[in-house]
């Protein structure tokens, strides 16, 4: 009887011992799964949200009120002033890679993913506010001769940034804030 007894006893023990196992395996597993194995995004609102919450990622949705009165430049004259009053959101994806795998992300895929949401999604080149090769890409998208939303970013160094900036602009009020506001005064909004 007490052979039996201790074959069942060794018996719930491996089977306790390769539940533990499999538990700490997938729990690996998940750890080390890495964003790009997610479906590639279709539009930008797609890419910002499946990001943003992503190891190494940082998403804010900034208050238009405050983008509006931070960024209203002391020389803005109405078309800008026009142009900052139709914003209706500002979202700032950055990323700072924390793994090798994520570096991977940055090297290899996520300027590249960026850019075929953009070219499928038909949006068009602005001209560059900097000459300087780290300043933002601007695109921008429209309808019916309205610009609905403008699209900002670049990979400088080890970091990503994204700007999403969406409203009811004119052509031409999309370059005068291109001339008159300095991207780079959003990126201490993110801190």
């Amino acid at each position: 009887m007490l052979p039996i007894l201790f074959r069942t006893e060794q018996k719930k023990s491996s089977q306790r011992l390769f539940l533990y196992v499999a538990f700490l395996v997938f729990g690996l597993i998940q750890a080390c799964s890495s964003t790009s194995n997610l479906p590639p995004a279709q539009t930008t609102s797609d890419f910002y949200q499946k990001y943003k919450d992503q190891a190494g990622f940082k998403g804010t949705t900034l208050p238009v009120g405050l983008v509006t009165r931070y960024l209203l430049p002391k020389d803005a004259d109405t078309t800008v002033q026009a142009a900052l009053a139709n914003i209706t959101s500002v979202r700032v994806l950055s990323f700072t890679p924390t793994s090798r795998k994520s570096r991977r992300l940055l090297e290899q895929g996520l300027t590249q993913e960026l850019d075929q949401v953009l070219l499928k999604s038909n949006y068009e080149n602005l001209p560059e506010v900097l000459d300087n090769p780290g300043a933002l890409q601007f695109k921008m998208r429209q309808a019916n001769e309205q610009v609905q939303e403008i699209v900002g970013y670049r990979k400088y160094g080890n970091s990503f940034l994204m700007l999403q900036v969406n409203g009811h602009f004119t052509r031409q009020q999309v370059e005068q804030m291109l001339q008159k506001i300095d991207p780079e005064l959003f990126l201490p909004l993110l801190q």
